[in-house]
């Protein structure tokens, strides 16, 4: 068996074997363990003294065993490793996803899908079915990082998978990659489900679709069109706005404009179904659809015109809006929503609040709707007191639908300015009256924390987060800013203890995750804490 010497010990944890930890039984018995490990690692021996260490289990919490489950995979300990991870499970110091990951990426870090099933099993006592690692596609994909979701995608098809895994679990892997704008690993996805002779539904060919539409790869997008049209699938607003949104953003103006006179149209509508149409080649089969009269006039220049928006061509879109309300064509809220934000990021303040105020004054619209993303707009620039003013304004004569999601702009504009003391000021008038400012929500709370811990100010961020422990709003995001605070104050066995309470509650669902924290509790570089002290 090849072991792995010290100086190949994975980072961060490889630094971990020159660090003296702070007092305390937990870290003086992971230290020790550690020690152990490198002897082992540097030349084979009887791993008496490392067995007899690992018995001591009275010593061991959530952040420790991980650690210790991660060296023991490197030094090819397996066994070992599956014993503190059965030893987690039975204490329920961490959820049944997060143990899982461990198996995923430690235990079995290069084996196949089917080692890491017959290991899981191993620990679980489950028959093995696949179903958990289905189970834990969808939450990585859900939830995960590129990085998460691109070590299931080497392992199911870099590394062949196995022929038993289901073609749900395949479609899951492809959305999730598209989600993330690969589409490309999509692709090789469904050839491997082709080959497999499983059939690919027509909502992870439409993810496919809006994701080439996304990134202006318009060949691809072509071919997955084409598919859709032969399956039947019904072509909409979803469809054609996604290939408008991308055609405007590449630049493609002609194109994008010409698909919008094609939509405009009106002719008898023959259905939406085009899987009778024949598609020839060299020639976008977008233009070649039946899609006259297919959509209603105003979603069609509502569509255009966002994607416009979107892509920052203002004057295109201005003209666009002009030709809406001459035809006497009244647009949704949202229209001008998009003129607004789009105006504000092009640097157009100006433009922007001479628009609010003409639309305010011919009343076509709510203003507390279209006042909404001039405030959050102003925001966005730092603008605090401006936007409190225009909130005020406009809180008088109308009422918010969310007043919430208003003030939590207001409040993020604050911290944003460095203003502290204007931060503070108004989220206590705000907890004062939440009648006029809504209900606090979890985004509130988090705006806080994270201008607090940015601020260095710990006592503060400390009551917020306790705060919203109380109130069960925290997440994995929360306890990673209180805890790398915490040790950019040299404040570590408070930050061990929340890391702990992270994991054993659940809010870390990915050992990788964890594990860059950690690299924070624990990093000279990245702290200002000395963990020998």
């Amino acid at each position: 068996m090849k072991l792995y010497k010290s100086s190949h010990l994975r980072q961060p944890f490889a630094s971990l074997t020159t660090l003296t930890f702070p007092t305390s039984p937990h870290l003086t018995h992971l230290q020790s363990i550690i020690t152990q490990i490198k002897h082992i690692s540097k030349a084979p021996q009887n791993p008496t003294s490392l067995d007899s260490l690992l018995a001591k289990t009275h010593l061991l919490n959530p952040s420790n065993s991980l650690i210790i489950v991660d060296f023991l995979s490197q030094i090819n300990k397996l066994s070992r490793a599956k014993t503190i991870i059965s030893y987690l499970k039975s204490r329920k110091l961490a959820n049944d996803v997060f143990l899982y990951s461990l198996v995923f990426n430690y235990v079995v870090k290069d084996g196949s899908i089917n080692d890491v099933e017959n290991a899981w099993q191993e620990i679980y006592g489950s028959v093995k079915r696949f179903d958990f690692f289905y189970k834990y596609v969808v939450l990585v994909c859900k939830n995960g990082s590129f990085e998460e979701i691109k070590a299931v995608y080497d392992r199911v098809v870099i590394n062949g998978g196995v022929d038993v895994l289901e073609g749900k679990c395949y479609g899951v892997l492809c959305v999730g990659l598209c989600d993330v704008n690969e589409g490309f690993l999509a692709k090789t996805v469904v050839e491997v489900m082709w080959d497999k002779g499983m059939v690919v539904n027509d909502w992870t060919y439409f993810s496919m679709f809006q994701c080439f539409c996304r990134n202006g790869v318009f060949d691809e997008a072509d071919l997955v069109l084409r598919r859709l049209v032969k399956n039947g699938f019904v072509l909409d607003i979803c469809v054609y706005g996604s290939f408008l949104y991308g055609l405007c953003k590449a630049g493609k103006d002609r194109e994008a404009n010409k698909l919008f006179k094609k939509l405009l149209k009106r002719v008898p509508v023959r259905g939406v179904r085009e899987g009778d149409v024949v598609l020839r080649e060299g020639r976008r089969a977008i233009f070649q659809l039946k899609c006259e009269g297919v959509m209603p006039e105003i979603m069609v220049y509502e569509c255009y015109f966002r994607a416009l928006c979107n892509a920052g061509k203002l004057d295109e879109a201005e003209v666009l809006l002009k030709k809406m309300l001459s035809g006497r064509i009244l647009p949704e809220i949202c229209v001008y929503g998009s003129f607004i934000k789009a105006l504000f990021r092009a640097g157009r303040d100006d433009d922007a609040m001479k628009f609010f105020k003409n639309q305010r004054k011919k009343g076509l619209v709510s203003v507390d709707e279209i006042g909404r993303y001039v405030i959050m707009g102003l925001c966005e620039k730092g603008i605090g007191d401006d936007a409190f003013r225009l909130f005020n304004e406009i809180k008088t004569v109308n009422n918010f639908v969310n007043s919430s999601d208003v003030c939590n702009s207001i409040l993020d504009s604050y911290w944003k300015e460095s203003s502290a003391a204007k931060a503070g000021l108004f989220f206590e008038k705000w907890q004062l009256d939440e009648g006029k400012y809504g209900r606090p929500n979890v985004i509130t709370y988090t705006i806080m924390l994270n201008g607090y811990c940015n601020d260095n100010d710990v006592s503060k961020a400390l009551v917020v987060f306790e705060e919203m422990l109380k109130r069960k709003v925290v997440n994995g995001a929360v306890y990673e800013r209180i805890i790398k605070l915490l040790c950019s104050c040299g404040r570590v066995h408070e930050a061990l203890k929340y890391l702990n309470d992270s994991i054993e509650n659940g809010h870390f669902l990915f050992c990788k995750r964890w594990r860059v924290l950690f690299q924070s509790v624990f990093s000279m570089d990245e702290c200002c804490v000395s963990v020998g002290s």
